[in-house]
């Protein structure tokens, strides 16, 4: 993927490129953040949306109380913050949950 926002008035010629790998690897570090789980294990795959990034983001969430609010609010969250990231539109993020994290209390000895 090439391109990207163009600065009006950039006196360096050329363009900036951002691979598929960095895009990617972008979202999934958004995506765990907002779900609240661990990098390793959410996947992020790319596609196309009318021109703009469609997102397929799937992982567990952080155990709270209402799950499908947070996943909602989580997915308009990472198209926000990838978009202002990557300076690339995300015209969507669909999220599929395959478990939840809980914190693990540590045993005392």
């Amino acid at each position: 993927m090439t391109g990207g926002p163009v600065a009006e008035g950039s006196a360096v010629p050329g363009r900036v490129e951002i691979t598929t790998r960095a895009l990617t690897s972008c979202a999934r570090a958004v995506a765990a953040e907002r779900l609240g789980a661990p990098g390793k294990r959410v996947r992020v795959s790319l596609g196309d949306s009318r021109g703009a990034l469609a997102l397929e983001i799937t992982g567990p969430i952080a155990l709270g109380a209402d799950l499908i609010g947070t996943a909602t609010h989580a997915a308009a969250e990472v198209r926000e913050r990838v978009t202002a990231l990557t300076g690339r539109q995300v015209g969507s993020a669909h999220i599929e949950l395959t478990g939840i994290v809980r914190e693990h209390e540590s045993r005392v000895r």
